[in-house]
């Protein structure tokens, strides 16, 4: 009796840590498509063009921010990290004042869903990465990696503050939330497999 109680316990262990591993195996694969869901969605709720008299901001905007190809590079050596902070960042910006987007509360609900699934699951993903590496260099280049993704959205977050969160401001900030979504896209490919 004890003996099949036993094996009953190995195989549910078995069994969830064979669903664990599949869930942070298959990473790249669901992440890519998640990510293309994110992105879609986003489209559907942007103005094709950007009106005129929003180029002023969008040149403002351009001045003072870091281009997102510097940080890329650094962002590669830990892209489930980089991800999972730009997804958490991206749920930062779009907790703000929406009345000037065009977005209804069910489209920014389902948005803000999926993001903080992946949210979830990636973090499950990075904590079990990280779990023997606490006190290590890999440790402090995570928490650079975080801070670099932090600051850069710091400026996003600045220039929706400055211009008071107007409809044009709302534009320039969506275009660059679809270059971060593309950027998440090709930092997937850095995901081990």
């Amino acid at each position: 009796m004890i003996a099949k109680i036993c094996l009953h316990i190995c195989l549910l262990m078995l069994f969830f840590s064979e669903v664990s591993s599949q869930g942070c195996g298959d990473l790249r694969v669901q992440l890519s498509t998640t990510n293309t869901n994110i992105l879609e969605r986003l489209k559907s709720k942007m103005r094709t063009n950007l009106p005129l008299q929003c180029l002023s901001d969008m040149r403002e905007f351009i001045a003072t921010q870091v281009i997102l190809k510097e940080i890329q590079k650094s962002l590669e050596d830990n892209p489930v990290v980089a991800i999972h902070e730009i997804f958490q960042q991206i749920i930062g910006i779009f907790n703000q004042n929406l009345t000037e987007t065009a977005w209804d509360e069910n489209s920014m609900a389902a948005f803000q869903i999926e993001l903080h699934q992946q949210i979830q699951h990636l973090g499950t993903c990075s904590n079990t990465e990280m779990e023997n590496d606490i006190p290590s260099p890999r440790a402090q280049n995570v928490q650079l990696t975080r801070l670099r993704v932090k600051r850069y959205f710091q400026r996003i977050d600045n220039f929706l503050k400055e211009k008071q969160h107007s409809l044009c401001a709302w534009d320039v900030v969506q275009l660059e939330i679809k270059q971060c979504l593309l950027l998440v896209g090709r930092l997937t490919n850095w995901i081990p497999n």
